[in-house]
């Protein structure tokens, strides 16, 4: 009897882990109305890492307690593909890339993220990484952009930091060469292409 029951709690416990019920991952939202909004319009991004590339969140900026990288696969497919095609590879976006931004030699890592602070406050980064001699990731350089919402980085250079896939509306990463630092500068109408 003892048997019997012990056979039937793990035969629950097989069917149960091979479940077909859909994954909800925990971070990414996707609110189901307004229908006819895109994607990037109705999904929420939750941080939930205390880590960003082996990074503690507290030396990517003292006041976060949580920052995750937003990473494609954690949007589902059947949203990145409505229509049958994918807007962010075909408008050539994504959340990460590499280059060497600063001409110093040196790769450079490029992410769009998002973070939360001690006080329960949302927002969303650009963060750029830097190898250090030990072969470590370091940050360079740190911009907020605001709500923790979409954002994605141009694939060519000069690097563009996209708030919509079908908007105008962005940013471009400058290296500033004389002062030794990154710029945000906002594009304005006819610097898209």
């Amino acid at each position: 009897m003892i048997l019997r029951n012990l056979l039937y709690i793990l035969l629950l416990m097989v069917l149960y882990g091979c479940s077909t019920a859909p994954y909800n991952h925990t971070r990414v939202q996707v609110a189901p109305e307004p229908k006819n909004y895109a994607w990037w319009l109705r999904t929420e991004f939750i941080p939930v890492d205390k880590e960003i590339r082996g990074i503690p969140v507290e030396q990517i900026d003292a006041s976060w307690r949580l920052a995750s990288e937003l990473i494609i696969d954690d949007i589902p497919e059947e949203l990145r593909c409505e229509d049958g095609c994918n807007l962010m590879e075909d408008s050539g976006l994504s959340f990460s890339r590499s280059g060497d931004f600063n001409r110093d030699g040196i790769v450079d890592l490029a992410l769009i993220g998002i973070y939360e602070d001690k006080a329960l406050n949302r927002g969303s980064f650009l963060l750029i990484l830097s190898k250090d001699g030990k072969g470590k990731w370091r940050k360079s350089f740190l911009e907020r952009l605001g709500k923790p919402a979409f954002a994605a980085l141009s694939e060519k250079d000069p690097m563009k930091i996209w708030y919509c896939m079908e908007c105008d509306f962005g940013a471009l990463l400058i290296w500033d060469k004389e002062n030794n630092r990154y710029v945000l500068k906002p594009i304005e109408l006819g610097e898209e292409d």
